[in-house]
């Protein structure tokens, strides 16, 4: 504080005159000024002694020893002025004592909102759950967001308010009990905030990336942003399949290497296909192995500062990817190819919901735009930014820019019409050992009906605009199916009675019920699943928003559904978009399904109650691979391998719901070979042949990996199936026309 420079200046200035005038006043001032720099004296101590390598190596410039040499000054101050004053026969002067104790009072009024937030966030910290509800309490209604967030980056005992430095001298707050806490007070991770400035001479620990290497996205880099992005694709509209690539480039405009995280919803059902990094301008495939030896192998280039890339699945329908360094000033171009099956609720169209960023730790420009542009050889339709093109008879296509908070969301979904006689298609494995293919079937019957159906409702913050919207679809709800609601608060509300809780009075109580803070859902899960269990074809609809911290243990859940994992269904409903911990951890070992999200909250969960009706008739998707020779389906509806890629990844499913160790093998076998990213298997790009060598790893050859049609290819495809039509018309009246002699 400025006073403590102010008070010793005015100190020597009266000390250099014969005579002191005001000496009770500068007296009572300087021993303000000796409480201040006391208290900074006290709180820079721990740096004292190393502040001449904090000088050279950090610039911290005198910082550190500043407090002391002020405190040095005013003791000495005054000293000489008691002196002075004791010569001169003047009234006794005030004790130090005082001066200090008034000094403190006034740092303790001054940083009240700090600290009021620091014993906030320590009772928010407690094993006593009363305590720790209270300090949630006091945190939501006076906490200090941004003291909130810079926690969450630097773990620090160093505290600038008085309380502060006591309560963090003995148990000062890990980062990830920060992060957990910011959750819980603002119901958004900390993550998507943009990351606190490092202050001069202070938080330097802030450049340093804890998260550098390990298996979550974490914190934000400084410098770190996209560049550029792009997503290419084509859609076979008969096969309801598509394939994306999403190429995207990080810049580093910092001064040190730094690595790029960020987690994608892929599409519903979709896998990851294809990895190619950019090295040197040189495109790179990635090897495909199991989840553990290629994330060995990203670990070890890393610590070399070399240049790999790796995508692991990071839940149901998700991805993380990590590459690095990302060098200063320079960047980092990757590209991740998936293979799409298309939502069909009609045998007449299918769509495909584009991907979206979940987490990163990087910055988004708002004006930044992802280029889209997809192609396929029947019609398409794009919703909003999305342009509708038809620039020859044999090609159709949309495109359009999309900014990054629309990605993912009703805009961004593509609609392709087929021929709805079209019941079954088919493709070459030509990953089989044998000769085989893959039949792909749709079938129309009767659509799967719950007895019981129990909505869990996450009653975080971010839920709140979404409350109406699911109070107004459950009058959709099928009279003939059995309510429960399980709102997860900070304290579990469960509404369920026998037969059947009443949809009005489940509407109204999430209309009433307050969506605050970040609220963990386990316990409305586990909750949840014991109501659906008591009767055969229970279902749980889990209407979420982010998860970004496991509040609770999940192995009472896990372990539910291990031991009767057949017994009921779990469809997960994503409201609001972001990281989901809870889905990470079912991964490979819950089976769930996710709800399309194509329109909103209500239309969609309208949409997803509607085929719960006893009349409704619903389409579904089978694959199996069959004999070559195997005859009964029609040649001319040959496709591509994606079919046989998506069957390669239901089998590998299968095998790991089975939970059992030799088929846990087989599937990443099965998984490597069609190079497919799975919960079990990962890719991993490496920069020198040795490097895959000590991984044990083998790179893909490049024609094996699955890529976009440019548009002469769709033209030459066209004239192809144009030629075996006419051949098959023609030898089929040549055999109606020849007659025996």
């Amino acid at each position: 504080m400025a006073i403590v420079p102010l008070s010793n200046i005015l100190m020597l200035v009266a000390l250099s005159r014969s005579r002191i005038v005001h000496a009770n006043r500068l007296v009572w001032l300087n021993a303000f000024a000796i409480g201040i720099a006391l208290f900074y004296t006290v709180l820079y101590l721990p740096l004292t002694p190393v502040a001449p390598i904090l000088l050279i190596w950090l610039g911290l410039g005198f910082l550190p020893v500043a407090p002391a040499l002020s405190l040095v000054a005013a003791i000495w101050a005054r000293r000489v002025l008691i002196r002075s004053v004791a010569r001169h026969n003047a009234p006794r002067i005030p004790r130090v004592w005082s001066g200090i104790a008034l000094a403190l009072a006034m740092l303790v009024a001054a940083d009240m909102h700090f600290s009021v937030t620091r014993i906030g966030l320590h009772l928010a910290m407690s094993q006593d759950i009363d305590s720790r509800q209270l300090g949630l309490r006091i945190l939501r209604a006076v906490g200090h967001e941004d003291l909130m967030l810079r926690l969450c980056y630097v773990r620090s005992g160093m505290s600038t308010d008085l309380i502060g430095m006591l309560l963090a001298s003995g148990d000062p707050v890990s980062t990830d009990q920060a992060r957990t806490i910011f959750y819980q007070v603002t119901g958004t991770p900390f993550n998507e905030k943009p990351a606190p400035k490092a202050r001069a001479g202070r938080d330097w620990s802030m450049r340093f990336d804890g998260d550098r290497g390990g298996d979550r996205v974490g914190r934000k880099v400084e410098g770190v942003a996209l560049a550029s992005s792009r997503i290419d694709g084509s859609i076979d509209a008969d096969a309801t399949t598509g394939y994306l690539e999403w190429t995207m480039v990080l810049k580093n405009e910092g001064t040190e290497q730094q690595e790029g995280r960020g987690q994608i919803a892929l599409p519903p059902g979709a896998v990851v296909s294809r990895v190619t990094l950019w090295i040197d301008g040189e495109e790179r495939e990635a090897a495909f192995g199991g989840r553990a030896q290629v994330r060995q192998a990203y670990e070890r280039v890393v610590r070399r500062q070399r240049d790999p890339v790796l995508v692991t699945t990071a839940g149901k329908d998700r991805v993380l990817f990590q590459l690095f360094p990302i060098q200063p000033r320079g960047e980092m171009k990757v590209r991740i190819g998936m293979t799409v099956p298309m939502v069909v609720t009609d045998l007449a169209q299918a769509q495909l919901q584009l991907p979206a960023f979940r987490e990163r730790n990087f910055e988004v420009n708002p004006t930044l735009r992802h280029a889209v542009w997809l192609e396929s050889k029947t019609a398409l339709d794009g919703s909003g930014e999305l342009k509708q093109e038809h620039p020859s008879p044999e090609l159709w296509a949309v495109r359009g820019a999309i900014a990054d908070a629309v990605l993912g969301k009703k805009v961004s979904v593509v609609t392709a019409r087929r021929d709805s006689a079209i019941t079954t298609v088919w493709t070459d494995d030509q990953k089989s050992e044998r000769k085989q293919i893959v039949l792909q079937r749709y079938n129309r019957h009767p659509a799967w009906t719950p007895r019981h159906a129990v909505l869990v409702i996450d009653g975080s913050r971010a839920m709140a605009d979404a409350r109406l919207q699911i109070a107004e679809a459950l009058a959709h709800l099928p009279l003939n199916i059995a309510l429960s609601i399980v709102i997860a608060g900070d304290e579990t509300v469960t509404l369920s009675k026998p037969g059947g809780l009443d949809a009005a009075v489940g509407a109204a109580a999430i209309e009433k019920f307050a969506f605050a803070g970040g609220r963990g859902n386990l316990e409305a899960l586990t909750q949840a699943w014991d109501l659906a269990s008591a009767a055969p074809n229970g279902v749980i609809v889990w209407i979420h928003g982010p998860q970004p911290v496991l509040l609770e243990p999940v192995d009472p859940l896990l372990q539910r559904f291990e031991r009767r994992p057949h017994l009921v269904r779990l469809i997960q409903f994503e409201t609001v978009a972001g990281a989901n911990r809870i889905a990470e951890k079912m991964d490979g070992a819950v089976p769930v399904t996710m709800a399309p999200r194509l329109g909103t909250v209500a239309e969609d969960l309208r949409r997803l109650f509607g085929q719960w009706q006893s009349t409704a008739r619903q389409v579904t998707v089978t694959r199996e691979r069959v004999s070559a020779d195997a005859a009964g389906f029609p040649r001319i509806t040959k496709t591509s391998n994606h079919i046989a890629r998506l069957w390669a990844a239901d089998q590998v499913a299968a095998m790991v719901q089975a939970g059992k160790p030799v088929r846990r093998e087989a599937a990443t076998l099965l998984a490597q070979r069609y190079q497919l990213v799975t919960p079990l298997t990962g890719a991993v790009v490496l920069e020198t042949r040795q490097q895959y060598t000590d991984a044990g790893l083998e790179p893909v050859a490049p024609g094996t990996v699955p890529t976009i049609p440019e548009p002469e290819t769709w033209m030459l495809m066209f004239l192809v199936l144009c030629l075996l039509g006419w051949q098959t018309v023609r030898h089929g009246a040549c055999r109606v026309c020849r007659v025996p002699r």
